[in-house]
């Protein structure tokens, strides 16, 4: 997309970003290879590594990191989907569109897990022309011929022919259990932190402003108030905070992976999955 600006004479072109999300784990050769292929077939493009540490072949996990990340990114933004991508009968491949974006990968459940309702639209890749025969590393044949053509505008009925989702997920969410809300850890980030499916609007709605704590297992590690930002409270204690991507999310006060405290995964012994219980103090009939 061309934009001029009359006064000074600049033109701006926006280029449609395509991002990588992948189980890769970070210092693959696989994500370099995938960068190669689409700045050959596209030299203009701009590439963007969501990350590449998802859980092994976890389909929640994968669509959590998704559903998080969407609103940063702009209408028309392509997203590669590498997780178990190879093609079978219960996971055919898939282009997705939802919230004005498309996603491209392997349908293991990840698409209906974080749409958490059927997608604007849905196609099968029939019509690609791959980009060499091989079989194991579609993201690379197959993935990345789509994901380019839709960058550079293409629409998707060229790629492949409507169609449907087909796996479906056990899409685990927040319950609430008589004065408790019980959700899990969904991500663990580069310091540690523990970042969970409880967001603002569930946790107002189970809590209706009773006071609470979060239950950590250890008494004096239980967390009683939100904080606002990650220096709050005591260093090297347990806090909790609704992160700017508006999630309830377990951190250590000054605390970090690369700091003296560690991060919550390390002094919890939080991990990926693992439920987090908000107990709230019970109404007085």
């Amino acid at each position: 997309m061309h934009v001029e600006d009359k006064n000074s004479f600049l033109t701006f072109v926006f280029v449609t970003p395509i991002t990588l999300i992948s189980d890769f784990g970070p210092d693959s050769l696989y994500v370099g290879m995938l960068k190669g292929s689409i700045l050959r077939r596209m030299p203009e493009a701009k590439v963007v590594d969501l990350t590449h540490s998802l859980r092994k072949f976890d389909p929640v996990h994968a669509a959590f990191a998704l559903r998080a990340s969407v609103p940063s990114f702009p209408k028309g933004t392509v997203h590669i989907v590498a997780l178990n991508s190879v093609e079978s009968p219960d996971h055919p491949h898939r282009i997705v569109q939802w919230q004005d974006q498309y996603f491209v990968g392997a349908d293991t459940g990840v698409f209906q897990l974080m749409c958490g309702r059927t997608p604007d639209a849905v196609f099968d890749l029939s019509s690609v022309q791959p980009d060499g025969d091989d079989p194991t590393f579609p993201e690379r044949s197959l993935f990345v011929p789509a994901a380019t053509h839709l960058a550079k505008g293409g629409i998707p009925e060229m790629l492949g022919r409507p169609a449907s989702l087909v796996t479906q997920a056990e899409n685990v969410r927040p319950v609430i259990e008589g004065n408790a809300l019980v959700g899990h850890v969904r991500h663990v980030d580069g310091r540690g932190n523990c970042i969970t499916d409880i967001d603002r609007a569930v946790f107002q709605e189970a809590g209706r402003g009773r006071p609470f704590f979060v239950n950590m297992r250890r008494a004096r590690s239980d967390i009683r108030s939100i904080c606002r930002t990650y220096v709050e409270g005591t260093p090297g204690e347990p806090l909790a905070v609704f992160n700017s991507m508006g999630w309830l999310e377990i951190a250590i006060c000054m605390g970090g992976t690369d700091s003296g405290y560690g991060g919550a995964t390390d002094l919890l012994g939080l991990k990926t999955g693992d439920p987090i219980r908000i107990e709230f103090q019970s109404e007085v009939s």
